[in-house]
């Protein structure tokens, strides 16, 4: 019980990729940890776009926090305030009367991002997100919805309402937009379409992308490629395209002469891009500018993910909702979590307040898109996912891109998918969602897609 007592307490903020990778590296001999978060589970998020079509169930790609970091105490409340001199975490829960306040001597901030509409009129209002399951989940019932609304439409005779409910408006060019347009071309082709043949020629899916290509953090060949492949699959891909401004069933963008477009839709999907959420927004204006938190992005940290204008060693940010210099991905967010843990390790604890202590030091692995027809966009990194002596063939990998002409390997179509595939799945954090999403794939691939789903309730007619 001694041993307990002396135990140091630390708070972590989220259950994301950073705070579980975080959370499973820590000795519970040593720390008491608590992790905060509104949300009970870590959600596998390269999977999030196939759980709009029924790829996979959104269940199986869900790991609950009291599974995944067994060792850790879990609290589903959502946290309101941090009070930096007296070291406490204030936060309250779903019940009125359920406030409460936590006591830190280290505390790990990993709250995420949230969507980011720029400010541009109607967006908030008439579009869907895809950065939550809860997100994915609505986006499904929403497809399926205007599906069913267009075929009584088509019953009524009116063809006009049919083309505009099918008519699906994504807006972001990057991984998430491309790939939930090559799981929607999927989606149509090879379910829908069979299952509503007189709504086939009807269905139209449009991806809207500002910048003059797409997958921009890809070589500009794999941007075309893909490109090319998404029209090929019937997708109406829009470049150099600005939304001004979204209403309830249209949306206008500027095209790149100027002239303004109106394009009616069923569905308007933003995957344009994250932003601050609220508290960490409050969190960098109780800090201040003049401590060193200037960036409108998060919060700044140092090299060792130290949050600027805090003592040394007390409060760190990683993942979506730090600035740190790296892009907000999960793969960052991981990288980061267990540099963090290794650092609260026996031994290491000294580097928390070490003004030199050994800086954050990013592997990119690859980068990877699903792209529909059963083809992916990969471009793999060895430096960064090989490691030296497992066999002769990944040694001469990693040699080659450490001295040769490229640092990467690209894989693109039905290869890549099968490097897609077995990475993410690799990847999962527990055999029971490895089980789970192998049973989802086996079974679209043997049955299809459902066309029904149980977020859609009974309809209700006054």
């Amino acid at each position: 019980s001694s041993l307990k007592e002396a135990r140091k307490k630390v708070v972590v903020l989220g259950s994301g990729w950073g705070s579980l990778s975080f959370a499973q590296k820590l000795d519970p001999k040593l720390y008491d940890v608590v992790i905060v978060s509104p949300r009970p589970f870590f959600f596998y998020t390269p999977l999030l776009c196939g759980s709009t079509t029924g790829t996979v169930n959104a269940a199986s790609i869900v790991e609950p926090i009291r599974d995944a970091a067994s060792n850790c105490n879990f609290l589903h409340v959502t946290c309101t305030d941090v009070d930096l001199d007296a070291k406490k975490v204030l936060c309250a829960g779903e019940s009125p009367g359920s406030d409460i306040a936590l006591d830190y001597d280290h505390l790990v901030i990993a709250v995420g991002a949230q969507p980011n509409t720029f400010g541009i009129k109607g967006v908030a209002d008439h579009a869907f997100f895809l950065k939550e399951i809860e997100h994915g989940n609505a986006v499904r019932k929403q497809l399926l919805d205007t599906v069913m609304q267009a075929d009584v439409a088509r019953v009524a005779g009116n063809m006009d309402k049919v083309k505009q409910l099918l008519n699906i408006v994504v807006v972001g060019g990057g991984p998430t937009g491309v790939e939930f347009c090559g799981e929607l071309s999927d989606f149509i082709k090879k379910d829908l379409g069979v299952r509503f043949p007189e709504l086939k020629q009807h269905f139209q899916v449009t991806l809207i992308e500002a910048l003059p290509g797409l997958l921009t953090m890809f070589q500009k060949a794999v941007g075309v490629h893909v490109q090319e492949h998404l029209v090929n699959q019937g997708v109406d891909v829009r470049l150099n395209a600005m939304v001004k401004e979204a209403e309830k069933d249209k949306v206008h963008i500027k095209v790149q002469d100027g002239s303004i477009e109106t394009i009616n839709f069923g569905t308007l999907v933003w995957v344009a891009g994250v932003g601050m959420r609220p508290f960490t927004k409050k969190l960098c204006d109780k800090i201040g500018a003049d401590a060193g938190q200037t960036d409108r992005r998060g919060l700044l940290v140092d090299h060792a993910l130290r949050v600027k204008g805090t003592n040394l060693g007390e409060v760190f940010a990683l993942g979506d909702c730090a600035v740190s210099g790296k892009p907000p991905t999960a793969q960052v967010a991981a990288q980061q979590g267990k540099y963090l843990g290794r650092m609260f390790r026996f031994k290491n604890e000294l580097m928390m307040t070490d003004p030199e202590a050994a800086p954050f030091s990013y592997a990119h692995q690859g980068t990877m898109a699903y792209i529909g027809d059963s083809q992916a966009a990969t471009e793999v990194f060895p430096n960064g996912l090989i490691k030296l002596g497992q066999s002769s063939v990944t040694d001469h990998l990693w040699w080659r891109s450490l001295y040769g002409d490229v640092d990467h390997v690209r894989v693109m179509g039905v290869a890549g998918f099968a490097v897609w595939r077995s990475v993410y799945f690799s990847k999962m954090y527990s055999m029971r969602s490895r089980f789970s999403v192998g049973l989802d794939w086996s079974r679209t691939a043997l049955f299809g897609r459902p066309s029904a789903a149980p977020t859609q309730g009974t309809l209700t007619c006054v």
